[in-house]
């Protein structure tokens, strides 16, 4: 069993939500990022999204892209977030919350994806939430993280066929990402009619 299927074991006997806040890794710099995620722990995240910056938005809106630029702008690099890690890790009130990376399909390849897997481990995060990963293209890396115990999570947006959410379903685990509103992220002042449906169908899958 994964960090994060535990996790959710152990919230669905407790009737409780997850809580995951996202924080980009470098922004304005690690040592932020590392107390900003020990403040979010200590006030009750269950698991933390930990974003890696990338020059290319991926439906990302106009916060997450600033920050995202403010990181790159100040010398980021993929290290960075492998000793994020390290030191989230070596804190004791931390290291039992499972931590994710948000991260391009296209850094994972660049720089091997049986790699990137070994080396999110080794640094202390259990899973990798890869927004723009084609399902056609998904079945290699998902092979890899499952051998390894690793948890590959997948977006599902409201666009997507019913069909094609089964299959992103098959090739996930951990947990999946459903893309609540069509657009960017961005605050909002309502929600879809048909969220909840959706959802519950997803669910039943």
């Amino acid at each position: 069993m994964t960090p994060l299927q535990s996790l959710f074991e152990s919230l669905r006997g407790q009737n409780r939500k997850a809580l995951m806040p996202f924080l980009t890794t470098g922004d304005p710099n690690i040592d932020t990022t590392e107390a900003v995620i020990a403040a979010a722990r200590q006030a009750g995240a269950d698991l933390c999204e930990v974003g890696v910056p990338y020059s290319d938005p991926i439906a990302d809106g106009p916060v997450i892209q600033a920050s995202y630029q403010r990181a790159l702008v100040a010398g980021f690099k993929l290290q960075h977030v492998w000793d994020l890690g390290q030191r989230l890790t070596e804190n004791s009130d931390v290291d039992a919350m499972p931590r994710v990376t948000m991260v391009s399909y296209s850094i994972i390849y660049r720089i091997g994806m049986a790699k990137y897997v070994d080396q999110a481990m080794q640094a202390g995060y259990c899973g990798a939430i890869v927004p723009d990963l084609l399902v056609e293209e998904a079945d290699e890396l998902s092979k890899i993280c499952r051998e390894k115990g690793f948890d590959l999570i997948q977006l599902v947006t409201p666009t997507t066929t019913r069909d094609r959410q089964c299959r992103i379903a098959e090739l996930s685990s951990g947990f999946l990402y459903y893309v609540s509103v069509t657009g960017i992220t961005g605050e909002r002042t309502a929600l879809p009619t048909n969220l909840v449906d959706n959802v519950g169908w997803l669910r039943e899958q």
